[in-house]
This record gives C-alpha cells, structure tokens and sequence, in this order.
C-alpha cells in the first residue's frame, strides 16, 4: 500500500479504541478507565513511531471527544492525550539512545503522567480527592494490557515501505 492511503490509518485507530472505551461495559470503575486508557497508550505509540499522522490538533480534539463521550469533566482526557502525545515525541527524539528497558520504563511514565493527570483534574474538578485504588488498578491494568496492544499496532505499522534507511528501534515516517 502506499503511504498516501495509509496515512489517516493511526488516527483511526485511536479514534475506534476510543469509541470502545465509552461503551458502557459495566464492572468495576477501573475497567472503564483502563478501557480509556487505551486510546492514551495508542496515541502515545504512534507519536513514537509515527508523528507526522498523529498532529497535536488531531490528539487535542480526540481528548475532547473522549470528555464529552465519557461525560466527565472537559479538558481530563485532553491533558491525559496531549501527555501522552508530548511524551511519545520526547521519546521518539531519546529513543536512538535507549534500550528495551529504558524504553519501557519511559512507556510506563507516559502511561503515569496521563493517569496522575486525569485523577488530578477530576478531584479538582469535583472537589475531593479520587479513590485511589481504582486509579492504581487501571494504571497497573493499562502498563500491562500496552505490550499487547504496542505489538498489534507494531503489525500495523509494518504497512509501511522500510525507509531506505532505518534509525535503531525506529521506523521512519
């Protein structure tokens, strides 16, 4: 396929994990948010291998479809997404120097910072500090389920033409 068609491909993608992480699924309130977690790791994925096709309007306005589509307070999903997508752009510029394990743990802190983000904003919004241990499960839950999900979209990504020359761990846009 040639790049053309695939370019709005990652969009889409975290575009449809957003859609499923607003159906009401039921369960423990972490299940949700780690299902709204998924599109934040997706984002953070693609601004690693891909960020020319996933620009920070199209992360801003993904972060406001999620607020309204989950109807919480606005701006929670924003921030997580727009972290996420910074972190995957600082990551993707460290990454030549980085090893598996360096680049796990910058994974894992991405995925901590949008967590961290979105129960800040939502106990400031409602006055009163988040239960705390839904929070913790659907971070642990979401830092788990990433490899997983990074692996399915590691044979999306594979779509692409090799570039006539490839960086360490990278793929080139």
């Amino acid at each position: 396929m040639t790049p053309m068609l695939l370019a709005p491909v990652p969009m889409l993608i975290v575009l449809l994990l957003a859609m499923a992480a607003v159906i009401p699924w039921g369960g423990p309130d972490w299940v949700e948010l780690a299902l709204a977690l998924m599109p934040v790791s997706a984002v953070y994925f693609w601004s690693v291998r891909r960020p020319r096709l996933v620009p920070a309007v199209a992360i801003f306005a993904l972060g406001l479809l999620l607020d309204v589509t989950t109807q919480g307070p606005l701006g929670v999903w924003t921030v997580a997404v727009l972290i996420a997508g910074l972190a995957g752009r600082l990551a993707r510029q460290a990454q030549v120097r980085q090893g598996w394990v360096r680049a796990t743990l910058s994974t894992v802190a991405a995925l901590a910072a949008a967590t961290l983000a979105v129960a800040a904003i939502t106990s400031l919004y409602g006055m009163q500090l988040v239960a705390w241990r839904p929070v913790l499960e659907a971070f642990g839950v979401a830092c788990l389920v990433y490899p997983v999900l990074a692996s399915a979209l590691a044979a999306v990504d594979g779509l692409w033409p090799a570039p006539a020359e490839r960086m360490l761990f990278l793929r080139g846009d």
